[in-house]
């Protein structure tokens, strides 16, 4: 029997402990009388409005010792309280995260620009190196092919220089041939 009494009296002392952890929320559309003890007969104390927030200390029966505004204390009906966040808090804090989304949202569109520019720079700057990058090309074929004109025209140059004395040289020899014919019939050139 004091065994049970005991498990009986250590439920009941952690009971209040763990309602203290919780946020609760004075429902909708009331303001709500706290009370000095719990019963309708004590004295008002302080009168709460919906949404407010307050913790739950402990509770007997119907009512809970709740504490509210940096740490004021008082008893109230426990059916005035909800654990639920009430829709006009809910609504704040969708609000609230709505024009976070959108801050972000703005931002990334910014991000997004600074990224398009940066691209179409880039863009430009590979067009450019690509131009580049060619005349370099035409350039080196350029100066491949140089040699092999010069070799051409010292080829075409030694060609036509070989005709030249090889004129001359028939010429010559024709001259001779002349010649001698000439001063063999006695003719004076």
């Amino acid at each position: 029997m004091k065994r049970c009494f005991f498990i009986i009296f250590v439920i009941l002392t952690l009971f209040p402990c763990a309602a203290q952890t919780k946020e609760w929320y004075v429902i909708d559309s009331f303001t709500i009388m706290v009370r000095r003890q719990p019963g309708e007969m004590y004295k008002i104390v302080e009168q709460l409005p919906s949404d407010e927030k307050v913790r739950i200390m402990k509770t007997e029966e119907d009512w809970a010792k709740i504490s509210f505004r940096n740490g004021k204390t008082g008893w109230v009906l426990k059916r005035f309280l909800t654990e639920e966040v009430p829709k006009p808090i809910q609504m704040e804090q969708l609000e609230k995260k709505i024009k976070d989304l959108e801050e972000t949202i703005e931002a990334l569109k910014k991000e997004k620009m600074s990224i398009k520019q940066k691209y179409a720079e880039m863009g430009e700057t590979i067009a450019a190196q690509s131009v580049k990058v060619k005349d370099i090309s035409l350039e080196n074929q350029r100066l491949k092919e140089g040699p092999y004109r010069i070799i051409l025209l010292l080829s075409g140059g030694g060609i036509f220089l070989i005709g030249c004395i090889v004129t001359l040289i028939i010429q010559g020899l024709g001259r001779g041939r002349r010649n001698k014919l000439s001063f063999e019939k006695g003719i004076r050139p």
